[in-house]
């Protein structure tokens, strides 16, 4: 099995990467493409216009024939794999943040889900707080600052505000906390195993793996 994964940061194929390694995954099995101008345009609009997402389906579709699982690891593009239609190529398309919220919905006591940036709030939202989540009602924290040091080349910057956010979310009673962007997940490495927050690569390839 071979599965491709879609990213908008360059920076997230070696967290990708780093899980595969870790779930004894071979490197053959695992291949990335980046495309950041879909992230920028969408961040341009404020959001995924319908233009721009006929024009990631089609190219998703061209790339079903080659693989076996295509996983979006961007959150604002993530909505695309809910209604996407392989074509008969048995190419399922996942959203990994779909795999967090999964994971999120079996844990008890009060969660928070955190988002660095703003264009992915509606998709965010939509995924944590609605359906089966209701029940659960996480609540869902923007982190100021921090995408735009990401976006500067600041990642050490990022990681630390991101750590911050966490620390604060546990700080105000949160018993669970979900990074809700792949970008965010070297902040977990800040904390222990007792409280580490809850990150996407290592559930996304466990469920395309079937591990």
């Amino acid at each position: 099995m071979v599965i491709a994964c879609l990213h908008t940061a360059a920076s997230n194929i070696s967290i990708f990467d780093t899980a595969a390694k870790d779930l004894g995954i071979s490197p053959h099995k695992v291949s990335h493409v980046v495309m950041p101008h879909l992230l920028a345009a969408a961040e341009k609009t404020g959001g995924m216009t319908s233009e721009q997402r006929e024009n990631l389906t089609r190219y998703l579709q061209s790339q079903t024939p080659f693989f076996d699982a295509i996983v979006i690891t961007c959150s604002t593009l993530g909505p695309i794999a809910d209604r996407f239609d392989d074509g008969g190529h048995h190419c399922p398309v996942y959203r990994t943040d779909r795999m967090l919220a999964e994971a999120l919905q079996h844990r008890p006591g009060k969660s928070v889900v955190l988002y660095a940036a703003e264009s992915t709030l509606d998709a965010t939202t939509a995924l944590f707080c609605s359906g089966a989540l209701l029940s659960q009602n996480p609540e869902v924290i923007f982190v100021p600052d921090a995408w735009k040091a990401f976006t500067a080349g600041n990642n050490a910057l990022y990681i630390s505000l991101i750590t911050d956010a966490i620390q604060n979310a546990y700080r105000h009673g949160a018993e669970n906390v979900a990074l809700a962007q792949v970008s965010m997940t070297p902040a977990a490495q800040n904390f222990s195993e007792f409280n580490k927050p809850m990150t996407s690569p290592h559930l996304a390839l466990r469920f395309c793996f079937d591990l």
